[in-house]
C-alpha cells in the first residue's frame, strides 16, 4: 500500500480491551455524547463512514485485544499495520484478515542503503526486533517516520528503551521532519515534530494524511 495525501490514518484502537476506557475517560465521553453505549461500536462506524472499501487506511498499532476482532472484522478498507507493542503475538490474524505488515523499519527515501548501514555499525546486534516497526516515506515537503512509540519521549525506565533508541537513530540518521505516532493515547509529547494519532486524540476517528498536515502547518 502507498501512502499517500488520502490515506487514512488511526492508533491505538484497542478493540476489545474494557479496561482502556477507564484509564482513557474521554472515550465513553465521546460515545455517550453521540448516543453510543460502546465506544468500539463507535470505532467502527466512525471508521467506515469515512473509509471506504478501496480506500487505504494505515493503523498505527495496538489494534485488539482479546474477543476484539469481532470488531475488526468489520472494518472496511485497505488495511496496513504499523506493528505495536501489543500487536506481537496477534498480528499473524490480521495478515489472514488481509492486512498487510512488515515486522521492519521501512525506508522509502533515497538514502535508505546509507541510513541502514549507520545503524548496523552503531547497533551490530538488535534485541527484541519485534518491536522495531515503522515507515518512513517523503511526502508533500516532509520526510515522515510513521511509527507506534513516539520519538525522542518516554517515561523512565520504559520497557522498551533500547528498541526505541534504534527508532530514534532511525529518525536522526534519515533525517526526518515528522514523527505521526500513537502509543501515548491522550497524552501528547512535548516535541513539535511529534503528532499524536491515538483514537483518543481524534475523537475516535480516522484521519486523512492530508488534513493532518494542514492541522500541523
Amino acid at each position: 500500500m502507498k501512502i499517500t495525501l488520502d490515506t487514512y490514518i488511526i492508533s491505538d484502537t484497542h478493540f476489545g480491551q474494557d479496561s482502556v476506557a477507564k484509564r482513557e475517560q474521554i472515550r465513553n465521553m465521546i460515545a455517550k455524547q453521540l448516543g453510543y453505549k460502546n465506544h468500539f461500536d463507535l470505532l467502527v462506524d466512525n471508521w467506515n463512514a469515512k473509509v471506504g472499501k478501496n480506500c487505504n487506511i494505515l493503523h498505527l498499532g495496538d489494534v485488539y485485544f482479546k474477543d476484539g476482532l469481532s470488531y475488526v472484522k468489520k472494518l472496511n478498507g485497505n488495511k496496513r499495520l504499523v506493528i505495536g507493542n501489543n500487536d506481537v503475538n496477534k498480528f499473524e490474524k490480521l495478515l489472514n484478515l488481509g492486512w498487510k505488515t512488515k515486522n521492519k523499519v521501512i525506508l522509502k527515501i533515497n538514502e535508505r542503503q546509507k541510513v541502514r548501514e549507520k545503524i548496523k555499525r552503531k547497533y551490530k546486534n538488535i534485541d527484541e526486533k519485534i518491536f522495531l516497526n515503522g515507515i518512513i516515506v517523503d511526502i508533500a515537503g516532509e520526510r515522515i517516520l510513521f511509527s507506534h512509540f513516539p520519538v525522542f519521549n518516554r517515561k523512565k525506565d520504559d520497557r522498551f528503551d533500547k528498541i526505541r533508541d534504534v527508532l530514534d537513530d532511525y529518525y536522526r540518521f534519515s533525517d526526518c521532519s515528522l514523527n505521526i505516532h500513537g502509543h501515548t493515547h491522550s497524552k501528547d509529547t512535548n516535541n513539535s515534530f511529534c503528532i499524536n494519532l491515538s483514537c483518543e486524540k481524534t475523537m475516535l476517528s480516522p484521519k486523512r494524511l492530508k488534513d493532518i498536515l494542514k492541522q500541523y502547518k
